[in-house]
C-alpha cells in the first residue's frame, strides 16, 4: 500500500545473470536517482544465496555515495536513520528462477488450446506439449511440441492407443503445470469429461510428490466433475473459462494463475529469497510484470500508445498499452544471455545474419554465441562480438513481438530497457536495432532505460508511485529522439519524404530523403523545433493530412531520425549489396561501432 511517509529507498533487479541495486531518495521536494551497482547473481555454487549478490551492489553503492546502508551483520539498515544513514524500504523484482513447464490439454486446438498457449505466453512459463483431443476422429492428435521443445518422434496418432500416445507426450514434457481447457460455458460436457479422466490416469501413475498441479480453464458447467475427479489426486486450481464463448476470449484469469504458481513455485524458492522478502516492503515481483506496471503507467499519464521491449540474458519481454488496454509477452527461453543461442537459431541462425554489416560464416557466428551462453557476463571486446550480440538482441525482440502479436503501428512511445540498452554509449546502434526488430512507423519516439531498472521502479510504485513516476521521468528514461517512418512503395534512391525543421533557436534546415535511406537531423536533448514533413506520391504517413504532417517536437541523443526505409524494411538478395547497406545505415544513424 503507497506511504507517503517513506522517503528513501533500495530497488533490487534480480536477474538470471546479474542484480542490479539502486537507491532513491528525496532531495529537496523531488524523488531523484543517487546511484547504483550491479553483481553477477548468486544462485548457483558456490554462492547459493541471492542475498550475497545483492550485499556486495549494495556495498558498492554505500563505498561510492558515503550513505550507510547496511548494518554490521550485513542487513540492509532500516528505516532511515535521523543522521541520514540506511533507507526506509525496500524492494525487489526477479526474473532468475526458470520458467514453469506447462503443458496445455483440450478439445480444440484451433480454439481453447490457442488461447491457453496466449495465456501462457504473458508468463514466465515454457509450453512444452500440447494434446488436443479430435472430437470428429474421437482420438487424441499428434501431440506438438513448444518450439523450444524437441518434436515428439514416433508413428502417427491413429496409429496408436490415444491413451499411450498422450501418456508418451506428457512423460517427455515431465511438466509442472498441466492446464486442461475445453469447452464453451453452458456446452456440451461428455468429452471434456472423457479428456478428464485420461488425464486424472497419467497423473495418479506419477509419484505423490512429482505429480504437476493441474489447472482447469474450461467449460463451467464441468467444474463440479472435474473436482471430484481430479482433485484429491493432484493440486487443482479452478479459473474462469479461456473461451466462455466461441467468439470471447478471457485469458487473464488463467495468466494470473500461472503468475501466482510462479511466484509460490519458482520465486520463492530461491536460495535466500525467504530471507531477503522478511525485509521487503512488499512481495518480490516477476520482472515482466512490474516491467508491464511501468509500461501502463506512462501510456495512462501521457495519452500514449506505448511499446516497452526488455531483453534480458534468459528472457525477453514486449508490453502494448494504451489507456487501460493492454498485451504482454514473455518469451522465457530468448535473451541475449544464457538463452541466446535460442534468440538466433528460431528462425535459423542466418535469419539474424542477414542483418550485419560484416561478412562471417554461420560457424563462427555460432561459435561465438555459444561462448556467449557460457559466460553471460562476459562484455564484447571486438567490432565483431558486438555486432553478433546486436543481432542477437535484433532477433530475440522480433521474435517476441511476433508471437506476441505485437503491432508497432500503434505506438507513440518505444522504450527499451535491459542489458544491451543500460549504460550504452553508442544511441545510434540501439536506435538501429529497435527500429529494425519492431519495424514501427508513422511518428514516434525512441527512448531507453539508461539505469536498466525500469521494472524495479515498476516494484517501486506499488509502495510509493510518486517516487517511481519521478524518478523515471527525471532520471530513468532518456529520449533517442522523435522518428519519422512512412509507408512507401516507391524504389531505392525515390524522394519519400521532403522535411522543414525550423528549431527554436536557430535557422531553418530542409532535407530530401529518398527510399531506402536514413537521415539524421542535429537536433539537441530538450531543443524544441517545428517540423512539417511532406510526403511523395506511393508514401503513407499515419498523422499526416493531406501528405503533410505539421509538430513541435522536441530532440534527443539523436535528434530526429528520418527512416524512409519503408516497412517492411527490404534488404538486397546480394550478400555483398546487403552488407554494404546495413553498414551504410549504421553510419547515416551514428551507430558504427569504432573499435576492433
Amino acid at each position: 500500500m503507497p506511504n507517503s511517509k517513506l522517503e528513501s529507498f533500495l530497488v533490487a533487479d534480480i536477474g538470471s545473470a546479474q542484480t542490479k541495486v539502486g537507491l532513491v531518495d528525496l532531495v529537496g521536494e523531488e524523488f531523484r536517482f543517487i546511484g547504483a551497482a550491479a553483481c553477477p547473481t548468486t544462485i548457483n555454487p558456490p554462492d547459493t544465496d541471492v542475498l550475497t549478490g545483492l550485499t556486495h551492489a549494495i556495498a558498492q553503492i554505500q563505498a561510492r555515495t558515503g550513505r550507510a546502508l547496511l548494518t554490521e551483520d550485513q542487513q540492509v539498515l532500516t528505516p532511515e536513520r535521523p543522521i541520514g544513514g540506511g533507507v526506509d524500504a525496500y524492494v525487489a523484482v526477479t526474473s532468475a528462477p526458470a520458467p514453469l513447464r506447462v503443458a496445455i490439454v483440450g478439445l480444440s486446438r484451433e480454439v481453447s488450446l490457442q488461447s491457453a498457449i496466449r495465456a501462457t505466453q504473458g508468463t514466465y512459463a515454457i509450453v512444452a506439449a500440447t494434446l488436443a483431443l479430435d472430437e470428429v476422429a474421437g482420438r487424441w492428435m499428434r501431440p506438438i511440441a513448444s518450439a523450444s521443445s524437441e518434436p515428439t518422434t514416433g508413428a502417427p496418432a491413429t496409429a496408436q492407443d490415444p491413451a499411450v500416445v498422450a501418456a508418451t507426450a506428457l512423460a517427455q514434457a515431465n511438466p509442472e503445470v498441466i492446464v486442461i481447457v475445453g469447452g464453451i460455458d453452458g456446452g456440451a460436457t461428455t468429452a471434456l469429461y472423457d479428456l478428464t479422466n485420461l488425464v486424472a490416469t497419467l497423473v495418479a501413475a506419477r509419484e505423490e510428490s512429482a505429480r504437476p498441479t493441474l489447472i482447469f480453464a474450461g467449460n463451467r458447467d464441468a467444474r463440479p466433475h472435474i473436482n471430484a475427479r481430479i482433485g484429491q489426486i493432484a493440486p487443482l486450481r479452478v479459473v474462469d473459462n479461456v473461451r466462455p464463448t466461441l467468439a470471447q476470449e478471457n485469458i487473464a484469469p488463467l495468466r494470473h494463475e500461472l503468475e501466482a504458481l510462479y511466484a509460490e513455485k519458482k520465486i520463492a524458492w530461491l536460495p535466500g529469497m525467504n530471507a531477503l522478502s522478511s525485509h521487503l516492503a512488499a512481495p518480490p515481483l516477476a520482472t515482466a510484470r512490474a516491467f508491464e506496471n511501468v509500461v501502463r503507467f506512462l501510456a495512462r499519464r501521457y495519452g500514449l500508445g506505448v511499446l516497452g521491449a526488455d531483453i534480458g540474458s534468459a528472457t525477453t519481454s514486449v508490453v502494448m498499452a494504451r489507456g487501460e488496454t493492454y498485451t504482454r509477452v514473455v518469451c522465457a527461453d530468448l535473451g541475449i544471455g544464457r538463452n541466446i543461442v535460442n534468440a538466433v537459431t528460431r528462425d535459423g541462425v542466418l535469419a539474424p545474419l542477414d542483418w550485419l554489416p560484416l561478412d562471417i560464416s554461420a560457424d563462427e557466428a555460432r561459435q561465438d554465441w555459444f561462448n556467449h551462453a557460457l559466460r553471460p557476463l562476459a562484455i564484447p571486446t571486438t567490432r565483431e562480438e558486438v555486432y553478433l550480440m546486436h543481432a542477437a538482441a535484433r532477433a530475440a525482440l522480433a521474435t517476441a513481438a511476433r508471437q506476441g502479436g505485437i503491432d508497432p503501428a500503434d505506438c507513440d512511445l518505444v522504450l527499451l530497457t535491459g542489458g544491451v540498452f543500460a549504460n550504452s554509449a553508442n544511441p545510434g546502434a540501439l536506435a538501429l536495432l529497435a527500429l529494425d526488430a519492431l519495424q514501427p512507423r508513422g511518428i514516434f519516439t525512441l527512448a531507453v532505460d539508461a539505469l536498466g531498472l525500469a521494472p524495479a521502479f515498476g516494484a517501486l510504485a506499488a509502495i510509493s508511485p510518486a517516487a517511481a513516476a519521478q524518478v523515471l521521468e527525471r532520471d530513468g528514461l532518456v529520449t533517442l529522439g522523435t522518428v519519422i517512418a512512412p509507408l512507401s512503395r516507391n524504389r531505392d534512391g525515390v524522394v519519400d519524404l521532403r522535411v522543414q525543421v525550423q528549431p527554436a533557436d536557430g535557422g531553418a534546415l530542409g532535407y530530401e530523403v529518398p527510399h531506402g535511406s536514413l537521415e539524421l537531423v542535429p537536433l539537441a536533448t530538450g531543443q524544441k523545433a517545428t517540423i512539417q514533413a511532406r510526403v511523395t506520391s506511393g508514401v503513407d504517413l499515419e498523422g499526416a493530412t493531406r501528405g503533410t504532417f505539421k509538430a513541435q517536437i522536441e530532440g534527443g541523443a539523436l535528434g530526429l531520425v528520418l527512416d524512409a526505409r519503408g516497412r517492411p524494411i527490404a534488404l538486397p538478395d546480394d550478400a555483398e549489396k546487403r552488407r554494404a547497406k546495413i553498414q551504410q545505415w549504421y553510419w547515416d544513424i551514428g551507430g558504427e561501432v569504432s573499435y576492433d
